[in-house]
């Protein structure tokens, strides 16, 4: 395990929940495998996604349905607002922001929050859990 400080924790659960952002709208979908626990759960909505290879296909999904993902002209912003580290397990809960139309003038298609549990593993922090609100 490595061995950090609380305050280099969440510096490194922040950039963590920022590359999530990052490749979501850059990265390839089995990026994803090293933001997550291989049995992380992601919810949004009615539907929820059990475990890494679920995660990564419904990020392909999304690729191919031109929703997310290069070429698709959108962006997500995310906000970290808290985090809250107790041992190696940790809670962040950020606004997130999704753009379309980000080659003209863009336009907020969701603006919600995510609350992410974490777990920390030997390769750094993993997100365990996240669930996605719109509001």
């Amino acid at each position: 395990m490595v061995d950090t400080s609380h305050a280099e924790d969440e510096v490194l659960i922040r950039s963590l929940i920022g590359l999530a952002a990052h490749l979501a709208d850059e990265g390839e979908p089995d990026d994803y495998r090293a933001l997550y626990t291989s049995d992380a759960t992601w919810s949004f909505g009615g539907s929820t996604q059990h475990g890494a290879d679920e995660i990564v296909a419904a990020t392909r999904q999304r690729r191919a349905e031109g929703i997310s993902g290069p070429g698709t002209n959108t962006r997500h912003l995310v906000v970290p607002l808290h985090v809250t580290v107790t041992g190696d397990t940790a809670t962040a809960v950020s606004y997130f922001l999704f753009f379309g139309d980000t080659t003209g003038t863009p336009a907020v298609r969701v603006f919600g929050v995510y609350t992410d549990e974490l777990v920390r593993t030997p390769e750094g922090w993993r997100i365990s859990s996240r669930t996605s609100r719109a509001g």
